[in-house]
């Protein structure tokens, strides 16, 4: 079958219409800010809205702001490697930045150079050596046995109990919960599958669904009573749409219509500083204590990996650890075993 050449020119024609700057087009001697307008706008198709908008913000807040007009071609590795100690001191900033932000931010620029030069605009991509700030660990809190006892006594008949629960006792994720609806839930085989998210759009101002986090939909499954807990609950109100649903009947919750009432719960029982993503991390301890392997409960997370959910929860590791170590030491003492 031979291909006709004038087809394939036109074709190309009309998508060189449609970008303005084609790959084989794109002027040498373009700003950083003119090139990574062009790079979001025509070479990044997949990214998803708030990875975009994160993209936006890092390019408007701080690279265009401190790269200005300058050419692609005159940007050094020099010039990369003192911005980013800007951005650590805080050079014409309100504050300095936290380390993760910063190497977020060099990871944008990063992406956008290395597609410079892949087209052959630029002769070296300058952020590619660059040395970032080590980033610290954020600091996780889960509740103690005595603290979720006050937690769940506090939600007790609270309007979003069932939430709150289901939160703590999943792992599930604050998007996730907001658009979970009713075809996710498997009661004869006792699952839950989380396919999908809301997201809010910033620039849209609207929510809208979109894949879960790493892209991994995962199927989940609850203790007994925890699907028990959500099958009376569907029972009660049987619809086919939101699990829970805000003050338009059919209509989903916010996130702030979560984060606002449980920092009020929270404050009450003493816990101010406790974040509603904690429930997630609180979840996660409770299930190593419950000797769950971490294979298992890293799919449970939707965890990118095995390693990932062992380096977070390192610390509740260990923990398990030393009980081991003292049950070993009780059982060598009831046996008068001498080492």
């Amino acid at each position: 079958m031979s291909c006709n050449t004038n087809n394939q020119s036109n074709v190309l024609a009309v998508m060189r219409s449609k970008i303005p700057l084609s790959a084989s087009g794109v002027p040498k001697n373009m700003t950083l800010s003119e090139f990574a307008e062009y790079w979001l706008k025509y070479l990044t198709p997949d990214l998803k809205v708030a990875t975009r908008y994160s993209y936006q913000s890092a390019f408007a807040n701080h690279i265009n702001r401190v790269f200005l007009s300058m050419k692609l071609s005159e940007i050094s590795p020099e010039d990369v490697q003192l911005f980013i100690l800007s951005l650590a001191e805080g050079v014409e900033l309100n504050k300095p930045l936290h380390p993760k932000t910063i190497r977020n931010i060099h990871g944008v620029l990063h992406k956008c150079l290395q597609t410079a030069y892949d087209l052959n605009l630029i002769k070296e991509n300058p952020a590619k050596h660059t040395t970032l700030p080590k980033p610290k660990k954020p600091e996780l809190i889960p509740m103690n046995n005595e603290q979720m006892y006050a937690f769940l006594e506090a939600i007790d008949g609270h309007p979003l109990e069932i939430l709150y629960k289901l939160a703590l006792f999943t792992g599930m994720r604050k998007s996730e919960l907001i658009g979970l609806t009713w075809d996710c839930f498997n009661f004869d085989e006792g699952n839950i599958r989380i396919y999908r998210q809301l997201s809010y759009d910033k620039f849209k101002k609207r929510y809208f669904y979109d894949s879960v986090k790493n892209n991994k939909p995962r199927t989940i499954y609850p203790a007994e009573s925890v699907m028990e807990m959500m099958k009376q609950f569907h029972d009660k109100e049987p619809n086919n749409g939101f699990v829970f649903r805000g003050l338009g009947g059919n209509q989903h919750l916010t996130h702030s219509m979560i984060r606002c009432p449980f920092e009020k719960i929270m404050k009450q029982i003493g816990m101010p500083e406790f974040r509603f993503h904690d429930l997630r991390h609180t979840y996660a301890v409770i299930s190593i204590k419950a000797d769950v392997d971490l294979k298992t409960l890293s799919a449970a997370m939707g965890h990118h990996s095995v390693a990932f959910t062992l380096d977070t929860y390192a610390f509740a590791l260990t923990d398990m650890k030393l009980e081991s170590a003292k049950r070993m030491q009780s059982f060598l003492n009831e046996q008068k075993i001498k080492v």
